[in-house]
């Protein structure tokens, strides 16, 4: 099969790989479209080693079911489904809790098992979901989107005014998400042209002037300068969100915490089976149309390219890969 195969950090090419067989409980999905994140681009980078080389990327799959392995139903064939690429163990306590996102044993399809970036990909039969054939931009920005709703469940309400701060293609899928549950959402970030799409989706450029009254926060960078923007801008009360996996330390004191009664949080992922299941339902309701957030389509040939120029355009990047319609 063909495939997009990592050679070394920063050296992609197109070539042939061995063709997946699917095992007990797996199906084998024609690939049909692949979207591009921050954690692809961290494997393209080298800043994440690969498990060896040559390595298949790709982790925001949609395709088609062709081949299902011993105990999967022969009916699914044929089936249109987006991928759940984190497969949790479901045995540690992480997972017996409920917190699969953190499951200790987590295989990651495109990190640490053959990613999608290839005309055929094999998961297990629970992580491939059914969703009926929307535009190709939307199946590609399901799992994305389903970091952001599983962001906003564990938040539980969600407030009046929302400031997202770094509006990549996760801060926009968060302000879109917002605007759908009819926030108001004020948005940062340094690329003129990113905070020009973010308008488009309904979002407002924040002022640079702190008024100290935005409910929450939600920083995608998590970098000491966008915690510093967040305090300036969150009431005493408010929620400090963190989708951004920067590792830089940053500074922020027990007492500001405490006197402005601050709650702070992290979101990872998502847990399976509920929250991936939830974001299909809404993407397949018309409930939100996520496909907005794309602005730059590849062909599997052109993978090279669509790397080198992920990381600087203003949305989301996607590559074709099969039989995927506009």
């Amino acid at each position: 099969m063909k495939a997009a195969l990592l050679i070394r950090p920063g050296e992609l090419r197109v070539g042939d790989a061995p063709e997946p067989v699917p095992g007990p409980g797996d199906v084998r999905i024609a690939v049909e479209g692949v979207g591009l994140c921050g954690s692809d681009l961290s494997v393209f980078s080298g800043k994440w080693t690969a498990p060896s080389y040559p390595w298949i990327q790709g982790h925001e799959a949609f395709g088609t079911v062709e081949d299902v392995g011993e105990g999967v139903a022969k009916g699914r064939i044929g089936e249109v489904v987006v991928v759940e690429p984190n497969v949790p163990c479901l045995a540690c306590p992480e997972c017996t809790t409920g917190l699969t996102s953190s499951c200790r044993r987590r295989q990651s399809v495109g990190m640490n098992r053959p990613g999608a970036l290839a005309e055929k990909l094999v998961v297990p039969s629970a992580h491939a979901w059914p969703i009926a054939r929307l535009p190709a931009r939307d199946l590609v920005c399901v799992e994305p989107l389903a970091v952001v709703e599983t962001a906003l469940r564990r938040l539980g309400e969600v407030p009046k005014n929302v400031v997202v701060i770094g509006v990549g293609s996760q801060g926009l899928l968060m302000s879109l998400s917002l605007v759908s549950r009819k926030a108001v959402v004020y948005a940062h970030d340094l690329s003129s042209e990113r905070l020009a799409l973010a308008e488009t989706l309904g979002a407002r450029r924040l002022s640079a002037d702190p008024a100290n009254d935005v409910d929450l926060v939600v920083d995608t960078v998590g970098s000491p300068s966008s915690v510093e923007l967040a305090l300036r801008h969150l009431r005493i009360g408010g929620t400090l969100l963190f989708l951004g996996l920067e590792a830089t330390p940053f500074e922020i004191s027990a007492q500001t915490i405490v006197r402005r009664q601050l709650v702070i949080r992290g979101s990872l992922t998502y847990d399976h089976p509920h929250d991936f299941g939830v974001t299909v339902d809404r993407v397949q309701s018309g409930t939100i149309a996520p496909g907005q957030v794309i602005t730059d389509e590849f062909s599997l040939d052109e993978a090279a390219e669509a790397f080198a120029g992920a990381r600087i355009t203003a949305g989301k990047t996607w590559i074709r890969v099969g039989r995927s319609a506009a």
